[in-house]
């Protein structure tokens, strides 16, 4: 996607989720840090770190200095295989950050670090990038294979050079791109430079048509010299950066008050502040931890919740984004009952869903004061109802929405404190604007067919056909996948909205959606198709109607799916612009990425689940 969203999405993501660490002064030094003594004699404290980090850490030096009288922070930057080596051969240091995990790994081997002392600090993602007046005509990642292109990389020896090869394999597996990009590009090759800091200079100064780097190599100092082209998820691979304070250092206390400040809220700050995805683990402390929740309350809590029951209506969506996170399937200790329609994904998915206290859909809160629970997880239309008797008992409520793409954003931030895992939001957050850029970028010059979202419902046996609300998802996703939506005038504010066969004839619809929650939608375009009134309808009479697509839940909901759903109707409605959309593969990148779950389980417990997904 040329010149996405992502980069200033990442630093949104980065202020939501440190919003509530303590700030720091304009010197960066927090105002309650205890005074440090100056050390006898001058220290000097020697830091062996990535490349990448040149500019952030040196920014921290400075900020340690300044805690710590009489220190100086020496750095040495250079390519981690290179630190690792000289770390090897008994290089003097006190502290190592690596870009890879694989290089930390050789120092704990070496015997330089301890296994236990190790800690992420944060993630990083590639990005190509060209100089600003793109000599080549870069547009997007196929134009790596344009004849004559010059081409610069990192060496393999080199994390991001490994992680730039592993793109180029992703992508050659990718029918989109086909088995010959990665020679293709290779051929391009014109230098392979032993740090990515030497990639940046060439390409900033025009000695090099293009380059993959790190997203946060878009320093200051660069970024009026360079456009880029983001990389998607599916085929990115997001770095780990480790820190170790050096296991024989001569200044062993102050190595890990360095470490401590990386690793410190006001440390993951500076860090996002440079494009890196803070993974820090959170700001908890003994004093416990505050988060903000969708209502803007500061929810404090003793300290990180183990046992979190999730309940009320809607609760699916918030189950299955909870189950986002590694941590969740641990820490949820009782929820209600997240199924609908074909079946329950939170236990198909959780292993220990049996052992779980499982609600009744109107619990009240003594049924859920009875799982003991230190957080309740519940919609933000549930605070009245049902949020402020549980409240009552003195058990704190953290509300969330996930009913937009914007709510998105915001709540996978809040849901990252909950678990303790922000880098985590920060990365499923990238993966849906991923994913939203594409398809916006696709779509954007393209003719707007008119389309008509309904849903279908027939409790107490008489059936109804409904159009959303223009501000919620449904909406939303007709617009974001290249339609207009024909029932502006209709204006509903709340809840779905009755209409009849004359405003729907009357709409005159180049394209019709028809979602059904309970019986298979495919079943009710079936018998529209078969009415005669229907038949009439020009949609219909063309085979413009589609049944909205599902698996164990429809795609349209503000459930995490919806970015399938999303994906599948902006095929439907413009499929001269995704020729080539393969949604089994885009469901199988969506649960292999943002839930864990191997191939094979997909292929054997989603894939025939199906229903309106496939031509």
């Amino acid at each position: 996607m040329f010149r996405s969203k992502v980069i200033p999405f990442l630093l949104l993501i980065v202020m939501l989720v440190i919003a509530c660490a303590p700030q720091v002064t304009p010197s960066a030094v927090p105002v309650d840090a205890p005074a440090t003594e100056a050390p006898a004699e001058p220290v000097t404290l020697t830091v062996l770190a990535a490349a990448s980090l040149t500019a952030s850490f040196t920014e921290l030096g400075a900020i340690f200095e300044a805690a710590h009288p009489g220190v100086t922070v020496e750095f040495s930057f250079a390519g981690s295989q290179e630190l690792a080596q000289q770390l090897d051969q008994g290089a003097d240091a006190d502290v190592f950050a690596s870009a890879s995990k694989k290089y930390m790994d050789a120092a704990i081997a070496s015997g330089r670090v301890t296994a236990e002392a190790s800690r992420i600090f944060v993630k990083n993602r590639l990005v190509v990038i060209f100089p600003k007046d793109n000599p080549a005509g870069l547009t997007e990642l196929k134009d790596l294979t344009k004849a004559g292109l010059k081409l610069d990389l990192a060496d393999q020896s080199v994390p991001v050079g490994q992680y730039s090869l592993d793109f180029l394999e992703k992508a050659s597996a990718d029918p989109a791109f086909g088995p010959q990009f990665k020679d293709d590009v290779l051929k391009n090759v014109v230098s392979y430079e032993t740090n990515v800091k030497a990639v940046v200079s060439k390409v900033s100064l025009g000695e090099a048509d293009a380059g993959i780097v790190y997203v946060s190599d878009i320093t200051a100092d660069v970024v009026d010299k360079v456009g880029w082209i983001e990389i998607p998820d599916a085929l990115n691979t997001i770095a780990t950066y480790p820190i170790a304070p050096i296991a024989d250092s001569k200044n062993a206390e102050l190595a890990q008050a360095f470490v401590d400040l990386i690793l410190s809220p006001e440390g993951q700050q500076v860090m996002g502040k440079y494009n890196f995805i803070p993974a820090a683990g959170g700001s908890s402390s003994s004093d416990g931890i505050t988060v903000t929740d969708a209502l803007g309350r500061e929810v404090k809590l003793a300290a990180a919740p183990k046992r979190i029951v999730i309940t009320g209506k809607a609760l699916f969506m918030i189950a299955d984004a909870a189950y986002l996170f590694p941590g969740a399937a641990e820490k949820v200790t009782g929820l209600g009952d997240a199924g609908q329609g074909t079946g329950n994904f939170i236990k198909l998915i959780d292993p220990n869903y049996e052992a779980k206290a499982t609600l009744e859909k109107d619990a009240g809160a003594e049924q859920v004061a009875a799982l003991q629970p230190d957080l309740v997880i519940l919609k933000s239309y549930l605070a009245e109802s049902v949020g402020a008797p549980i409240e009552a008992l003195g058990i704190p409520v953290v509300y969330i929405d996930f009913e937009t793409p914007e709510q998105y954003a915001r709540d996978l931030a809040i849901l990252g404190k909950v678990f303790g895992d922000e880098a985590r939001a920060a990365e499923v957050a990238a993966f849906f604007q991923s994913k939203m850029d594409e398809i916006a970028q696709t779509v954007k010059d393209a003719p707007k067919p008119r389309v008509l979202i309904l849903y279908y419902n027939d409790k107490d046996g008489n059936v109804a056909f409904n159009v959303p609300p223009m501000s919620w998802i449904q909406t939303q996703m007709v617009e974001m996948a290249g339609g207009e939506p024909v029932w502006a005038d209709a204006n509903p504010a709340k809840g779905w909205t009755q209409i009849t066969l004359e405003q729907v004839a009357a709409w005159d619809a180049d394209q019709i959606f028809v979602i059904s929650y309970f019986k298979p939608a495919a079943e009710v375009v079936d018998g529209l198709k078969a009415d005669p009134n229907w038949a009439a309808i020009r949609a219909v009479k063309e085979d413009k109607i589609h049944a909205f697509a599902t698996d164990l839940y429809s795609w349209d909901q503000p459930d995490p799916r919806w970015i399938l759903g999303l994906t599948w109707m902006a095929g439907k409605i413009h499929p001269d612009l995704f020729p080539t959309l393969d949604m089994t593969a885009e469901a199988q990148n969506f649960y292999q990425t943002l839930y864990g779950l191997d191939e094979a389980f997909v292929t054997e417990n989603i894939v025939p689940t199906f229903k309106g997904v496939l031509p």
